[in-house]
């Protein structure tokens, strides 16, 4: 009887252990992928609907797989990479054991460091037009148009904030009003390479 109760005991703590370490593994997947994975939901899911409804989500894995992937052939802007990490996100974050209140969507974004200027010792960037209108399409064109001339987000093409460096860095690393900060999703370059591609419009 007292073999029993231990075994029973020892089976009770074994799983409530695995349970923890579920649980832990799950909030390292969300801290490890929450600064790409928010910016893409943010930048490419909120072009049709708010950001909220997905956060309302409490689906399984293979649900997450089968939403994404219906996005996509909708015509969201995800590449398969960016698709499998979505799903890693939200499967991780969102599924049916999940509380019912969490953080906002974009609560990594607000607590990670701002991205500043590139390392003096690298010296300044030259940005690369023709690889910005690639970054462009793949990133911005949901929002801003084909060829940067306005849809969802305003008109970039001769926009007077190209003018103004300082504010273009700042608007696309931290965000402005709508739009999302790309500080985690875009290197430096990227946005150097995208600056000079706006400029030839």
């Amino acid at each position: 009887m007292m073999f029993s109760r231990m075994l029973i005991s020892v089976i009770v703590l074994g799983v409530a252990g695995g349970a923890a370490m579920t649980g832990a593994q799950e909030e390292d997947v969300v801290a490890a992928l929450a600064p790409r994975a928010e910016t893409l939901i943010l930048a490419r899911c909120s072009v049709c609907h708010t950001p909220d409804l997905v956060a309302q989500q409490r689906l399984p894995k293979d649900r997450w797989e089968a939403t994404v992937q219906k996005m996509r052939h909708w015509g969201a802007e995800i590449t398969e990479e960016e698709a499998g990490l979505l799903v890693r996100f939200l499967s991780a974050r969102y599924h049916p054991g999940a509380p019912d209140q969490l953080p906002p969507l974009d609560s990594e974004l607000r607590k990670a460091e701002p991205l500043t200027q590139e390392p003096a010792a690298e010296g300044p960037l030259v940005g690369v037009a023709v690889r910005g209108a690639g970054i462009f399409e793949h990133n911005c064109q949901a929002c801003h148009g084909t060829g940067a001339t306005g849809g969802f987000g305003p008109k970039l093409a001769k926009n007077p904030i190209l003018k103004h460096e300082d504010l273009f860095w700042e608007t696309v690393l931290h965000g402005r009003g709508p739009m999302p900060a790309w500080g985690a999703a875009l290197s430096h370059q990227d946005i150097a390479d995208i600056h000079a591609w706006l400029l030839t419009k």
